[in-house]
């Protein structure tokens, strides 16, 4: 099975949730499989999910790597599941989830996605601000497979000036002030 073939399977699997939310600017939500989740961020809800979506089906291919035989068979490179090393970046945040979908998907059987939408806003401050407070919240919680401890900042972008293309240079800025707070009794920043 081509990633293209598996990612078609995973958004058939979601497309309920997604229909029941509709469409959601930026937002910062948690992304549930079973009885665990990921905390994300993204200038849109569906965006933000498709590439989850995206980087998941690559994972369970190997990463997309595929090799043609003699015969003109394509086949995979690579063994199942690391398909994390092809996609740096963003997706590594998910490589515990990515596991979890794995371990936890039969042929027949799927656990069940679910959406928990935590914050709605254009304003990139907030959905940072918002992002870290989650993380923070969830780094004792057993059920959070979110490997980050810091809310993700996407790449500025000198096209547009902004971070990720719609995040403001004085979002970030504002949100790295903001880092520097003293945190919460037993949290630490390691």
């Amino acid at each position: 099975m081509r990633p293209e073939q598996k990612l078609k399977e995973i958004q058939a699997e979601i497309a309920p949730v997604m229909e029941f939310h509709g469409e959601v600017g930026g937002c910062v939500f948690r992304l549930w499989y079973g009885d665990k989740y990921i905390i994300a961020k993204g200038r849109t809800l569906g965006g933000t999910v498709f590439m989850i979506q995206k980087g998941l089906a690559y994972f369970l291919y190997g990463g997309g790597r595929t090799r043609e035989s003699k015969d003109g068979i394509r086949s995979a490179v690579g063994v199942f599941g690391e398909g994390h090393k092809e996609g740096q970046g963003k997706s590594t945040f998910y490589f515990q989830f990515f596991e979890h979908y794995q371990k936890n998907t039969h042929k027949f059987q799927h656990l069940a996605w679910h959406i928990d939408l935590i914050l709605a806003s254009d304003n990139g401050y907030q959905l940072l601000k918002r992002e870290q407070i989650e993380l923070e919240a969830a780094m004792r919680d057993k059920k959070c497979l979110s490997s980050n401890v810091q809310a993700y900042i996407p790449a500025f972008r000198k096209e547009t000036g902004m971070y990720g293309g719609w995040i403001k240079k004085a979002h970030v800025m504002n949100f790295k002030k903001y880092l520097k707070r003293p945190l919460p009794v037993g949290v630490s920043r390691s």
